[in-house]
Order: structure tokens, then C-alpha cells, then sequence
């Protein structure tokens, strides 16, 4: 049997009885994806074929990808799920007001 646990607060999510949330997040640099919607024209099956050689641009530059991009996928009860769609960013919930010094 597999058992899954939420990553927010730790807390076992049993399937069989409770819901289980995947939450996917895909983060890039805004230039990566600003190139990615003009490459129309790119060879995707031989740039594919690069990377898995080693001979791709960004693996011959050094370039390391980490600081550029991250993916993950992380598993939420229905709490914390409900308390991310509150919150997704995890931002201060107190609103500045913005008055006067008077």
C-alpha cells in the first residue's frame, strides 16, 4: 500500500478515505519562456536528441539550469489545500491600510 503524506504540515493523507491534492509548480526565467512562444520553427526531436547526447547548447556552456527554472510537485491534504488556494504565494495576510502620519 502506498502512503502519501502532506507536504505542508506533515500529516498522513489516508487515500481510502481522505482527499489527496497534487499541486505542480513549473517556475522559468521570463526570458526562457519569452523564447519558448517565438520558437516556432525549432527541431524539437533533434534539440531532444542533443540534450540526451550531452551536446546541447546550455549543457556545453555550463549554464546551470537550477537558477533558471524549477519544477516540483508536492502533495496536500484538504486543509493545507484549501489554505494554499487562500494564500498560494504565502504573502502576509495583513493588508496594509495605508494611512495618513496626521
Amino acid at each position: 500500500m502506498i502512503h502519501y503524506t502532506c507536504d505542508r504540515c506533515k500529516r498522513q493523507i489516508n487515500t481510502d478515505s481522505q482527499t489527496r491534492f497534487i499541486v505542480q509548480i513549473d517556475i522559468q526565467t521570463a526570458s526562457e519562456h519569452a523564447e519558448a512562444e517565438f520558437e516556432d520553427d525549432v527541431d524539437h526531436l533533434n534539440e531532444l536528441h542533443q540534450i540526451l547526447e550531452g551536446t546541447h547548447e546550455s549543457v556545453l556552456a555550463g549554464n546551470d539550469e537550477s537558477e533558471t527554472s524549477h519544477s516540483g510537485r508536492y502533495d496536500l491534504c484538504s486543509e493545507c489545500y484549501r489554505q494554499f488556494l487562500k494564500n498560494p504565494l504565502g504573502r502576509d495576510t495583513v493588508l496594509a491600510l495605508g494611512f495618513s502620519n496626521n
